[in-house]
C-alpha cells in the first residue's frame, strides 16, 4: 500500500494522467447566393450605341435601359445582346417584358391628314408605334449577330404591340421544362457560367436573314463586320407614327435550382403587378370639367407612368402614389386600394385598383368698400357697412367671403348713399390672375375654386 501510495504521488506531480482532446474550430453555416447579373451591347443603325451598352453583368439600378431612343425615323433599326450571368449556384432564369404605354403624345398637322384621331391627354395607348415597331429574340452565342441554328425565343418576328401588350412577354430561359440554348436538355444556367439572348428590331418590316453559323470561332464577328442577321425595310410607313411614344419594363427572375426540381418559369407569381386608376368628377358647384381634362400618373419614386382612367396598366411592383395634372380649383380624395393620400404598396401578381374623386371647389366674391371722407361740411361720415353691397342682386357684407358657383357671370353693385359718389373704377385681382369689373353693375365670371377680392370706392360730395 505505501509503494502505491507512492507512485499514485509521482504521477500527481508531474500531471500526467491519461487524457485526450480534440476540437473543431470554427463551425460555421453560411448560406449560398443566386445573384443574378445582367449585361447588355447595344447596336443602333450599325453602330455601337453608348447609351444602351454596358458590358460588365451588373445589377439592373435605374438608368440601365434597353431601349432609349427618342428621335426614331422609319428605317431606323437595333440590335441588342444581352448576357446573363448567375453567380455560385446553378438557377432557372425567366424574362418578362411588359409594354406599358403607346401613346400619341401629340398631334402633328402631317399626323392628322393621314388622319389619325387628335391626341388624348387623358389615354396613354392611343397611339401607333407599337404597332409598326417589329422585334425578334433568340438564343444567341454572344456575338450579336443572327446565324443559322440559333432559337428563336418569340415566335418568329412579332411587334411590339402583339408581342407584349396584352400580357408581358414571358420566356422560360431555363427551367425544368426548358432550355432556350439546348432544348434537348432541358434545367438551370450552371452558376458561374455567362449565357446571351438576343434581340433585333426594326421601325418597319424586319426579315430575317440568318447568317452561317461561326460556331464561335470568329472572335471578332460583330453586326458592323457582318450585319445583325436581318433587314429593315421602313418605306411603306407613313406620318401616323409621328410624335408617338411606347414604353416598356424588361426584367428578368433568377430561381435556385438545387431542391427545385421542378420549378417552372410559368408558375406562382409573375413579376409584374398591374394597376386601374378610375377617376370620378363631382360638378355640384358650377364646375363643368370632365375625366379627359386630368392627366394621372402613377409614381414610384424613380419612374412616373402615365395611366388611363379605367384601364389596367402592367407595372413593376413597389410603392406607388397616384398623382395628376390638369385644371385647378377641385379637391381631389381617394378610396379603393390606396390610401387618404392615393399611395399603396404593388406586390408581385398584385392588381389593385385606386379610385380618385375631384369634386369642384365653389368660387367666392369678397367685397371691400372704401370710403373717402374728406369733405368738412359738418355732416355725418358714412362708414363702410353703409353702402348696400351686393352680389347678383343679393346684399353681403362687407370685407366677407361669399360663395358663388363657377363659369356663371356674377354682377357686382351696390346702393350707394347720398352725399357720395363713386370713384375710379372697381379694383382687385383673383387668384387665377382674373380682374374685377371696372365699373358697377359689371359681372364676372370665375372658374372653379376662383376667388376674387373687389374694392370699391365712394368719396363723400
Amino acid at each position: 500500500m505505501i509503494g502505491g501510495i507512492g507512485g499514485a504521488l509521482a504521477i500527481g506531480t508531474t500531471g500526467a494522467f491519461f487524457n485526450d482532446r480534440e476540437t473543431s474550430t470554427g463551425n460555421t453555416f453560411a448560406a449560398g447566393a443566386v445573384d443574378l447579373k445582367i449585361g447588355n451591347e447595344s447596336y443602333y443603325n450599325g453602330a455601337v450605341s453608348e447609351g444602351t451598352t454596358w458590358l460588365n453583368p451588373t445589377d439592373l439600378v435605374e438608368g440601365l435601359l434597353f431601349f432609349n431612343f427618342k428621335d426614331l425615323k422609319p428605317d431606323d433599326e437595333g440590335e441588342d445582346t444581352i448576357s446573363i450571368h448567375v453567380n455560385d449556384n446553378d438557377a432557372y432564369v425567366c424574362m418578362d417584358m411588359t409594354l406599358t404605354s403607346n401613346d400619341d403624345v401629340s398631334s402633328t398637322e402631317p399626323e392628322l391628314l393621314v388622319p389619325d384621331d387628335p391626341e388624348d391627354d387623358d389615354n396613354t395607348w392611343d397611339g401607333e408605334l407599337a404597332q409598326n415597331i417589329q422585334m425578334f429574340w433568340w438564343a444567341d452565342d454572344g456575338d450579336n449577330v443572327y446565324e443559322h441554328y440559333e432559337r428563336t425565343i418569340s415566335g418568329g418576328v412579332k411587334t411590339l404591340h402583339d408581342l407584349a401588350s396584352s400580357s408581358p412577354f414571358s420566356v422560360a430561359l431555363a427551367d425544368a421544362e426548358n432550355n432556350v440554348w439546348n432544348p434537348n436538355i432541358p434545367g438551370p444556367i450552371p452558376g458561374g457560367e455567362t449565357v446571351h439572348i438576343a434581340k433585333a428590331w426594326c421601325f418597319g418590316d424586319l426579315t430575317p436573314t440568318p447568317i452561317v453559323q461561326d460556331n464561335g470561332t470568329d472572335i471578332g464577328r460583330n453586326p458592323i463586320s457582318a450585319g445583325t442577321g436581318f433587314t429593315c425595310d421602313g418605306t411603306m410607313l407613313d406620318n401616323l407614327t409621328q410624335t408617338d411614344a411606347a414604353t416598356m419594363d424588361v426584367a428578368f427572375r433568377a430561381v435556385q435550382a438545387r431542391h427545385n426540381n421542378n420549378f417552372l418559369c410559368g408558375e406562382g407569381k409573375t413579376r409584374t403587378a398591374s394597376i386601374t386608376v378610375i377617376k370620378q368628377i363631382v360638378n355640384d358647384n358650377g364646375g363643368n370639367n370632365s375625366v379627359p381634362d386630368f392627366q394621372l400618373f402613377a409614381d414610384n419614386g424613380t419612374t412616373i407612368v402615365g395611366v388611363t382612367s379605367g384601364v389596367t396598366t402592367n407595372v413593376v411592383p413597389g410603392n406607388y402614389t397616384i398623382t395628376e395634372t390638369g385644371v385647378q380649383g377641385y379637391a381631389a380624395s381617394f378610396n379603393g386600394d390606396c390610401d387618404v393620400n392615393g399611395q399603396f404598396t404593388l406586390n408581385e401578381g398584385d392588381n389593385k385598383t385606386c379610385t380618385i374623386t375631384n369634386n369642384d371647389l365653389s368660387a367666392s366674391i369678397t367685397l371691400i368698400k372704401n370710403v373717402i371722407n374728406d369733405t368738412f361740411d359738418g355732416d355725418f361720415d358714412a362708414g363702410p357697412t353703409q353702402f348696400g353691397l351686393r352680389v347678383n342682386g343679393f346684399l353681403v357684407q362687407n370685407n366677407t367671403s361669399t360663395s358663388t358657383n363657377s363659369n356663371t357671370p356674377h354682377t357686382i353693385n351696390e346702393d350707394g348713399r347720398a352725399g357720395y359718389t363713386f370713384v375710379g373704377q372697381i379694383t382687385g385681382t383673383s387668384n387665377y390672375g382674373k380682374s374685377c369689373p371696372e365699373s358697377l353693375g359689371g359681372t364676372i365670371t370665375l372658374d372653379e375654386g376662383e376667388a376674387i377680392t373687389c374694392t370699391i370706392t365712394n368719396d363723400d360730395i
